[in-house]
């Protein structure tokens, strides 16, 4: 008995290596102010993205103009991005009658005309090679 214990206890410790990660860098184009902060978020596969789906992975940049850039470490598979300018930091896209009044923008520079783009249009694949995605917002 007391040989396995050494033996359960290397097996245990030489299990797979967790998956490996892809840097991802992510360029916020048309950035109109100083103010505020640019809000990005790789969002999963999953109904009703944006506004009912939780990002996987966020960040908070200080908005400067011009371009912005993010840098984000996220498992490979398909993602969708949604960008947003704060300008006022209140941690939330402003709408005035459902329409969004801050700068926004989503992979894929999808610019929807009537309703948020569902997950497929601004679906992009991450493998395991490093990328750079553009996002203009407007």
């Amino acid at each position: 008995m007391l040989i396995f214990l050494p033996l359960l206890h290397l097996l245990a410790t030489c299990a797979l290596p967790p998956a490996r990660k892809t840097q991802v860098t992510v360029e916020v184009q048309n950035v109109q102010a100083a103010t505020g902060s640019v809000e990005i978020g790789f969002f999963r596969p999953c109904d009703g993205f944006p506004n009912k789906c939780r990002p996987a992975e966020s960040k908070q940049v200080k908005a400067t103009k011009g371009s912005i850039h993010a840098i984000f470490e996220v498992d490979p598979g398909d993602y969708a991005l949604a960008v947003f300018h704060d300008l006022n930091n209140n941690g939330k896209i402003d709408t005035r009658f459902l329409i969004p009044r801050e700068p926004y923008g989503f992979s894929n520079n999808i610019r929807p005309r009537f309703s948020a783009p569902n997950f497929n249009e601004c679906r992009v694949q991450v493998g395991h090679d490093p990328r750079t995605f553009i996002v203009r917002i407007e």
